[in-house]
C-alpha cells in the first residue's frame, strides 16, 4: 500500500498496482499526448500531488505504465509458450496474437508498438523500454525455437535468432492486419505460414 499526500485535503491511500493500471489503460486508448493531467486524475481518482508525488511527472507516469504493460505481455507469453510441447506453444502464441489483433484489442492496439510510432524517435528513454520489451520478445521466441528443434519438431540446421526475428516481425504485421479485420481466419492463416516458413 503506497501513502501519498496531495497538496489539498487530507491524506490519501491507494494501491500502486490499481493506479498504474487505470493510467496504462488510458495511455493505451488515447496516447501520450492526447492524454492530459486532468485525464490522469479522473482516471485514477488522486489529486496533482498524490500523482506526482508517488510517480514524478507525466512522462515518468508512462514509461512505469508501459513497463507494466512489457510486463503483462511476457507473462502472457510465458504461459503461452508453456504448452504441451515447444511447437504447439509457439502456435498458440502466435494463434492469440492474431486472434487479439482481430479482436477488440485491435481498436487499441499494441500500446508498444502505438508509443514506438508516437514517440520514436525522439524520446530516448521510450526508446530503451520499447528495446528491450522487443528484446525480451525476441529472445523467447528463439528459446521456443530453440526447444522445438532439441525436441526434433523442427530442423536442426536452421539459426534461431534470425528466424526469431522473423516471428516478431510477423507479430507486429498481425496487429497492423487486424485494424482491417475483425475476422481472425486470415491472420490464422498467416500464422501458419509463418510457422511453415521455419519448419
Amino acid at each position: 500500500m503506497a501513502t501519498a499526500t496531495p497538496r489539498t485535503g487530507r491524506p490519501r491511500e491507494f494501491r500502486e498496482d490499481d493506479v498504474l493500471e487505470a493510467a496504462m489503460r488510458l495511455f493505451w486508448d488515447r496516447g501520450y499526448h492526447a492524454t492530459s493531467l486532468a485525464d490522469l486524475t479522473a482516471a485514477t481518482g488522486l489529486h496533482k500531488g498524490s500523482l506526482y508525488g508517488a510517480f514524478g511527472d507525466k512522462h515518468r507516469l508512462f514509461l512505469a505504465a508501459l513497463r507494466r504493460y512489457g510486463a503483462q505481455n511476457l507473462d502472457r507469453m510465458d504461459a503461452d509458450l508453456a504448452g504441451a510441447s515447444p511447437l504447439a506453444g509457439l502456435r498458440g502464441y502466435l494463434r492469440r496474437q492474431a486472434d487479439q489483433a482481430a479482436g477488440v484489442a485491435s481498436v487499441r492496439g499494441c500500446l508498444m508498438a502505438n508509443s514506438a510510432l508516437e514517440l520514436l524517435p525522439g524520446d530516448t528513454e521510450v526508446a530503451a523500454v520499447v528495446s528491450a520489451h522487443h528484446r525480451a520478445v525476441t529472445d523467447r521466441l528463439a528459446g521456443a525455437l530453440d526447444r522445438a528443434r532439441a525436441a526434433g519438431e523442427l530442423p536442426a540446421a536452421r539459426t534461431g535468432p534470425a528466424q526469431a526475428r522473423f516471428l516478431f516481425t510477423v507479430v507486429e504485421g498481425l496487429w497492423e492486419l487486424g485494424r482491417t479485420t475483425s475476422d481472425p481466419e486470415p491472420l490464422r492463416d498467416v500464422v501458419e505460414s509463418a510457422l511453415r516458413a521455419v519448419a
